[in-house]
């Protein structure tokens, strides 16, 4: 039988759901790159961007697992030599990712019918939370982003019988670890979730009177009979491995790449004999930091309850309309049959897409047609049982109808482990750690909207007008639902929103100074440019005081340096020279020739205040609350520079 692969039809049900897919990713891109350096640098932005322009500058790198992996710093470096360090280009690589990231639904399409595809496009593309944090220069959305499509690339793998599909797996893979540690938690959220998965399936065939060494049998025949299909005319017990060594040296190939200590990396490209030393410190030598770090330390002592509630109370304020979808998507795809079938029949459409009119065409396959799953129960993971309909229940082809689909029971597991394991597993109390749970609940939250909106359209046609309003509304809101909670939490840094925005958000209203500090720095031709006053600041007996400000070049400072922060970031990149007084300093002595930028602890501002006369005085948080600075800028050298900028 031979047969030829399909062309593209710009009219057909798949490609109009690809294209649509396209134009979601399109628009959330859009929407992550508005206005993308508006809101000041948080803490944590502000510590990895000082470091990434210093590894910029001197060229030393060594992984520290107290900021996560090396990948933003490693990557920013080079963007940085392309674009100015900016607060938007800083946010860059984090923003496309996220903007990106609907286009991963496209992988599950053999489980997911056509409209549910694009809807789990949307709710990646436009979920407050994601939005949020995917204009933030953080790892959260990196390490789930590239932890979900290295998961659909696996899927695929297993879908399509292509041994191909593991490398870009094991490659995304590998990007997740090296933006965080967190990708060890995936990895065991996908084994436990599968687990599950394949215990309920063989639970439902031994109630249906066959037994487990009946079902184990029948399950290694077809994995054997799927290996040898990947395999084709060559022996599986050969292909096989070589595909999954290609797939563990190219994992290997970019962990190394990543986490190799710089300058040491380049060295070893002209000299071989290095790169056993490269591998093991990029390797062995991370992993055991990483250990030492966050596994054997004390890291995770936290309580418990406490970083549940928070989590449970941002996705209420960023993730309602998903959770609320997910519960119905759960809720319908294991109990409710699909009486949208009806509606498709009778409207000539196929929810199901181009992928029903191929199902089981082998021969497609094998010719290169990649558009959709290949085999009539939907792909590996829906041929454990779920991709059959009981004995008189209305089905369209291509959408399981009153059966549970494994990969949606398979997500939401995940999903329910993120929930409960995160609040045990993160150091800080913060918003970012619910990402990792809406990431897999917007999977049955795809199915859950689909199915409301395909109820509405069967109800109008039967003029039930009363099921078709009540759709209309849930709709309405739900879109309500992600608009509002975006515009609110837009660059926010209110104090009132900890819900969404962490405390060591600063002000925007410090912009000012940070500009007018900047244009200071600039005109400035003395040898210190910016001055730390040490004080005590929210019970610090000597915030911003460091006795060596080169100890912060690397990876590590002393506690005073990270009480500046954001501010190292806007001072490093300005190219100022900072030095630092210890809180007892004669203030008039110190501040007799005092640098253009002078930054004190509001608590001790009626003691620096009589000795810095020309000085514009800003009082700004530079947390979301209890952390006030006051920021000195002389008005002469300002003046200079707007004379400079303007001739």
């Amino acid at each position: 039988m031979s047969s030829s692969p399909r062309r593209w039809s710009p009219g057909s049900v798949g490609s109009r759901s690809l294209l649509a897919v396209v134009a979601i990713a399109v628009a959330g891109l859009a929407l992550r790159l508005f206005d993308l350096g508006g809101r000041v640098f948080h803490w944590d932005e502000g510590r990895v961007g000082y470091w990434t322009l210093r590894y910029a500058e001197t060229g030393e790198f060594a992984y520290a697992p107290i900021i996560h992996g090396p990948f933003l710093r490693i990557v920013n470096a080079t963007v940085f030599g392309v674009l100015p360090p900016t607060d938007g280009t800083a946010r860059l690589v984090v923003a496309v990712v996220g903007g990106l990231l609907p286009l991963s639904a496209w992988l599950f399409r053999a489980h997911l019918d056509r409209a549910e595809v694009v809807a789990l496009a949307a709710f990646l593309a436009f979920n407050p939370l994601l939005v949020y944090y995917s204009r933030f220069m953080r790892n959260d959305v990196l390490v789930g982003g590239f932890a979900l499509v290295a998961l659909g690339f696996a899927v695929r793998a297993l879908d399509t019988r292509r041994l191909r599909y593991l490398y870009p797996s094991a490659a995304f893979l590998a990007l997740s670890l090296s933006t965080k540690a967190n990708t060890i938690l995936y990895v065991l959220c996908f084994a436990g979730a599968a687990a599950l998965v394949v215990d309920h399936r063989l639970v439902r065939r031994v109630h249906a009177g066959e037994s487990v060494r009946g079902v184990w049998r029948a399950w290694r025949a077809a994995a054997g009979e799927a290996l040898r299909d990947a395999s084709g005319d060559r022996p599986a017990r050969l292909v096989v491995p070589a595909h999954l060594l290609g797939a563990a040296l190219t994992f290997l190939a970019i962990i190394v790449a990543l986490y190799a200590p710089r300058p040491l990396l380049y060295a070893s490209l002209e000299d071989p004999s290095l790169w056993l030393t490269v591998i093991h410190e990029a390797t062995v030598g991370s992993a055991r930091e990483l250990v030492d770090l966050w596994i054997a330390g004390d890291m995770q002592s936290n309580p418990y309850l406490e970083f549940l509630g928070h989590e449970l109370e941002t996705l209420a304020y960023g993730a309602a309309v998903v959770c609320a979808f997910a519960i119905v998507g759960v809720v319908v795809d294991g109990y409710v049959s699909d009486t949208s079938a009806t509606v498709a029949e009778d409207t000539g459409r196929d929810p199901g897409g181009d992928a029903a009119r191929t199902a089981g065409d082998d021969a497609a396959r094998t010719a290169g047609d990649d558009a959709g799953p290949t085999r009539a129960d939907g792909g590996a993971l829906a041929r454990s049982g779920e991709g059959a309909s009981p004995p008189g229940a209305a089905t369209v082809p291509g959408i399981p109808a009153g059966r549970s689909r494994a990969f949606v029971a398979f997500a939401t597991y995940w999903a329910l482990a993120s929930l409960l394991g995160y609040p045990a597993a993160t150091d800080i109390n913060a918003p970012w750690s619910a990402v990792h749970v809406v990431i897999p609940l917007t999977v049955p939250a795809a199915v859950g909207v689909v199915y409301v909106a395909r109820r509405g359209l069967r109800a109008a046609r039967l003029a039930d007008r009363e099921t078709a309003a009540l759709a209309a509304v849930v709709l309405l809101v739900a879109g309500a639902g992600m608009v509002a909670p975006t515009a609110t939490y837009w660059n926010s840094t209110d104090a009132g929103q900890t819900e969404m925005v962490q405390w060591a958000q600063p002000h925007n209203d410090l912009r000012v100074s940070l500009d007018d500090a900047e244009a200071a720095i600039a005109a400035n031709g003395g040898d210190v440019d910016v001055l730390f006053v040490g004080g005590d600041i929210d019970d610090r007996d000597a915030a911003f005081y460091v006795a060596d400000e080169s100890a912060a070049d690397d990876k590590g400072a002393p506690g005073g340096w990270y009480d500046r922060l954001p501010l190292p970031w806007y001072f490093e990149r300005a190219g100022a020279t900072v030095d630092s007084v210890p809180p007892d300093a004669d203030h008039a002595a110190v501040l007799a020739d005092a640098p253009p930028v002078v930054v004190v602890p509001a608590a001790d501002r009626s003691a620096v205040d009589p000795h810095l006369d020309g000085h514009v005085a800003r009082e700004h948080e530079l947390r979301l609350w209890s952390f006030p600075v006051v920021v000195y800028v002389d008005e002469g050298a300002v003046a200079a520079a707007d004379r400079d900028r303007r001739g």
